[in-house]
């Protein structure tokens, strides 16, 4: 026989109705911390990707920039009497022109679709050249041109003429529409909340003619 008392089950002790509810409001909390965190992570990766592209598109519009110079191959050191920069070059040719002198920034010609490729200013989410119409285009180039050293005039033109070129890359915040259409944006680049809007990413060249090496 036990000498010990029995238990009744009114004293046998259990969590109360505080309790339970005191460790709920703990657990979300916490999670909520979680969750709120893997967010902040996610969102921060998404601009970290998109921040990539951006790079790698103001590069490649510099190198197209730098493409097109090596069309312009006078004045030389042997002809200083004419110039080709107006009539060769695709892009160029703006330097000088209001649109896309500064504080100015132009946005070049959209292809159409099926045009020649590696042209546009457009750009998908994943950095793809977009003809115009798309609707899909979430990255646009700007570009603004001045001289450094002026082309002068006929007949002796500056064969030691530079162009400087500023480029600019724009792209809609993550809580904001993709911007759609490049050549006519709901929100101008250059409006006073345009930071408000859109991220932006700049690159810079300095262009010269491509001569031939003196003998």
């Amino acid at each position: 026989m036990s000498s010990g008392r029995p238990t009744s089950r009114s004293n046998a002790r259990g969590y109360t109705a505080v309790e339970v509810l005191s460790a709920m409001t703990l657990f979300a909390i916490g999670a909520a911390g979680v969750i709120g965190m893997q967010r902040v992570t996610i969102q921060g990766g998404q601009d970290a990707r998109r921040l990539d592209i951006a790079t790698n598109i103001a590069h490649e519009w510099t190198a197209r920039l730098q493409r097109d110079s090596m069309t312009w191959t006078l004045p030389s050191n042997k002809n200083r009497t004419v110039q080709n920069l107006t009539t060769n070059t695709r892009w160029l040719s703006q330097v000088g022109l209001g649109p896309c002198t500064p504080p100015n920034y132009c946005t070049p010609a959209i292809p159409a679709a099926g045009g020649e490729p590696g042209f546009s200013p457009a750009f998908d989410i994943f950095g793809r050249d977009r003809p115009s119409g798309a609707g899909d285009h979430h990255f646009c180039v700007q570009y603004r041109l001045w001289w450094g050293r002026p082309l002068g005039t006929a007949p002796a033109f500056n064969e030691q003429a530079s162009i400087h070129a500023d480029i600019r890359v724009f792209f809609a915040r993550l809580e904001r529409a993709p911007v759609g259409d490049c050549s006519g944006p709901t929100i101008s680049p250059d409006a006073a909340n345009a930071n408000e809007v859109y991220h932006f990413v700049y690159a810079s060249t300095v262009l010269r003619a491509a001569q031939e090496s003196p003998q």
